[in-house]
């Protein structure tokens, strides 16, 4: 068990560095479509990079919470 657990852990980590990545990817994304759309406005609209960022920070900390959920023992250990 202690091999398939420090797989999943190094599997976790390898996911969350993968979207991390694609994360600033998408920032960069958003930067230049928001300056394009912006170039010919005569007023400016929010940019929704400050939502891609929560609902990143939430999917974090929702799968953070999950993996400890699911990795705490369940009862009472008999001695």
């Amino acid at each position: 068990m202690r091999i398939l657990s420090r797989l999943l852990v190094v599997v976790g980590v390898i996911v969350l560095i993968v979207s991390g990545v694609l994360l600033g990817k998408d920032v960069i994304d958003i930067n230049q479509l928001h300056a394009v759309a912006n170039a010919n406005r005569s007023t400016n609209f929010p940019s929704p990079l400050n939502n891609v960022l929560i609902t990143y920070a939430l999917s974090v900390a929702g799968a953070f919470l999950t993996g400890l959920g699911v990795s705490m023992p369940r009862g009472r250990t008999r001695p």
